[in-house]
């Protein structure tokens, strides 16, 4: 039997399906996008946060708070002044940045496809620069040296506006090296570790890791192997 490296539209539909209600029972924030104009299609997304000072140094932050000082008005700038080194660790601490996720199937590559946009604090979409700048160190080289083949920005297929994408060329490849002969059944459990094993390998490069709870649910091979990737821990 081969192994299983790519997956139907139906399939990824039910595999989405036991994800989240795996997600639901974890109290994770996985949801069903119910806004999706092709009804036939499935897609679901989850709502994360992250530092805004990753890859910003003390000086960008201070630039940055000097520059909104000078925009105080008269009344604030007569207020009693505050030690600076205060008020700009409480700068720093105010800014994040939102992430919004999401998993889409590919009818061209049959297998799931991530794609995230991301905005600072401001309501400003992060750049492509910004992205790749943020991508994490453990596969940062392996993107960087490839990014216009990796991750880039390309329209969201089934809303059509702009979205970061982490490309699907390589996606069988390595699924049918991580997915065992014994798991070609297609089950419902089955697909849900086959998300869950995809996900596992594409999101921690773009800062969206699986907690550690979602590998013991798992009832198959991979669950060793898995636990020994991830160190998170559920979440709460």
């Amino acid at each position: 039997m081969c192994s299983m490296a790519t997956i139907t539209h139906e399939e990824f539909k039910t595999a989405c399906l036991e994800f989240l209600k795996l997600a639901e029972k974890l109290r994770d924030t996985w949801k069903l996008r119910n806004d999706i104009p092709d009804k036939d299609a499935v897609c679901i997304h989850k709502i994360q946060y992250g530092e805004e000072s990753k890859g910003k140094t003390d000086c960008d932050v201070r630039s940055q708070y000097e520059e909104e000082k000078e925009e105080q008005d008269d009344e604030d700038k007569e207020a009693e002044p505050e030690d600076p080194s205060i008020m700009i660790q409480t700068h720093m601490a105010k800014f994040f940045i939102t992430f919004d996720y999401h998993i889409v199937y590919s009818l061209s590559h049959s297998v799931p496809v991530l794609y995230f946009n991301a905005w600072h604090s401001s309501g400003q979409l992060l750049s492509l620069d910004e992205v790749w700048e943020r991508v994490d160190a453990t596969h940062r080289e392996q993107i960087i040296s490839n990014k216009w083949g990796t991750l880039t920005q390309v329209e969201h297929p089934l809303l059509g506006r702009p979205y970061f994408q982490l490309h699907p060329c390589n996606t069988a490849k390595l699924m049918g090296q991580v997915i065992p002969q014994s798991a070609s059944s297609h089950s419902p459990a089955t697909l849900r570790t086959y998300l869950v094993s995809w996900l596992s390998m594409f999101g921690p490069p773009v800062g969206l890791e699986l907690p550690l709870c979602y590998f013991a649910e798992q009832d198959d091979p991979l669950r060793e192997e898995n636990n020994s990737k991830s160190g998170r821990d559920c979440v709460t």
